[in-house]
């Protein structure tokens, strides 16, 4: 789903997802509305040096404007969430590529995923750690800021729903950082993949408790996350079982270099007698060493058969696929596969086109690596979907 570029915090991009600009008025809503200012008044008055008169948050356009600065200091919150993850990542020499904020809060996207399990301990504890510290900085704020109904609510509000965030965040469950916390634990006494798939287990049934109370409280918000965590919860562990999988492995190892082409001067006539003859339905087009475009068998379908013998798969071609060095990680081969618009990708060296890797080759790949245990010498087992 699309993301926009909206700044950068201490170089790292900051994006929206469309999600998030969906969900932002939904929440808004879901906060001004009576009871909800009702219940968190409670909450918020139990904190507060001030008085919460909940008549007077009630009056007028007031609850429409404690939810629009309501839900936009919680994204607040979540992003600050996610840069404690960040800065803490950097240093142990991580990279952090951007930030997105969407429906479920925020993701923090590293180029390197930390296996040390002491790193991914800290780092995973970085972010409720700056939740904590928001909830106690909002918290003193009480003490100083005037006696304003608003201010003061949302100020309290913004104390409880950071310190909740911190709390929900240490739940063993993939993607929350207690996951991580749970893996990280695991993985000082065993493999960092067999760590993850136990962590992953404890993560469904999270889920699923959560689905229960959701239902029984009939709170669709919550059994929607918990939908969510029980899915990331299984994603979790087939790509940390993929990465093991193809650990020390390069795209090179992973390529085919017996890869059929057509150069941009072939006709869509041509095209299809060799689509007929080779039994290959997609050809990278070739010119000079370079692939400049992906032809398939849907491209040219609607193309008049009167004019195939004129119209050259220039005219209709896609967009080259996109492209990895023979060198690159196996599974960074891998992503860029599950993020290509095509079944494939193409291994450039230099400049030139050497090989590719399509869908199909990659899962025979690693159904022969599954086959034989990983190549590392230990026994892996077959994640969900791959068995």
């Amino acid at each position: 789903m699309r993301n926009f570029h909206v700044g950068t915090i201490t170089g790292i991009p900051i994006r929206l997802n469309i999600t998030f600009l969906i969900f932002l008025p939904v929440l808004a809503w879901l906060i001004s509305r009576p009871a909800q200012l009702t219940a968190y008044a409670g909450f918020v008055a139990g904190i507060s040096p001030h008085e919460v008169d909940i008549a007077l948050l009630q009056t007028g356009n007031t609850p429409t404007v404690i939810g629009i600065v309501a839900a936009l200091g919680l994204f607040v919150g979540v992003l600050l969430h996610e840069l404690g993850h960040s800065w803490t990542a950097r240093r142990y020499d991580i990279t952090i590529t951007s930030i997105t904020l969407w429906i479920f809060g925020g993701m923090a996207h590293m180029e390197n995923l930390p296996e040390d399990w002491n790193v991914e301990f800290y780092v995973a504890l970085a972010g409720p750690a700056m939740s904590l510290l928001v909830a106690a900085a909002c918290y003193g704020l009480l003490f100083v800021v005037p006696a304003q109904p608003v201010v003061v609510f949302v100020i309290g509000w913004l104390a409880v729903i950071n310190l909740t965030l911190a709390i929900f965040n240490m739940i063993p469950a993939f993607p929350m950082d207690g996951g991580r916390v749970l893996r990280a634990l695991l993985a000082r006494s065993r493999p960092y993949a067999e760590a993850t798939q136990t962590a992953a287990s404890v993560g469904k049934g999270m889920a699923i408790l959560l689905a229960v109370v959701a239902v029984l409280a009939f709170a669709p918000i919550l059994l929607l996350v918990a939908m969510f965590v029980y899915v990331a919860a299984g994603a979790e562990s087939r790509a940390t079982v993929m990465r093991d999988l193809l650990a020390d492995m390069t795209a090179r190892d992973l390529m085919s270099t017996d890869v059929r082409t057509v150069t941009p001067e072939t006709t869509v006539a041509e095209f299809l007698d060799r689509v007929v003859t080779e039994r290959t339905v997609a050809y990278p087009v070739m010119e000079k060493g370079t692939v400049t475009g992906l032809v398939t068998l849907n491209t040219v379908r609607n193309v008049d058969p009167a004019k195939r013998d004129s119209t050259t798969v220039a005219d209709v071609m896609g967009p080259a696929p996109p492209s990895v060095d023979p060198d690159a990680d196996a599974f960074e081969a891998m992503q860029a596969l599950g993020e290509s618009r095509s079944d494939r990708v193409i291994v450039v060296e230099d400049g030139r086109f050497i090989g590719e890797i399509t869908s199909e080759g990659f899962m025979r790949a690693i159904e022969v690596l599954q086959g034989i245990g990983s190549h590392r010498g230990r026994d892996i087992e077959a994640p969900d979907g791959y068995a």
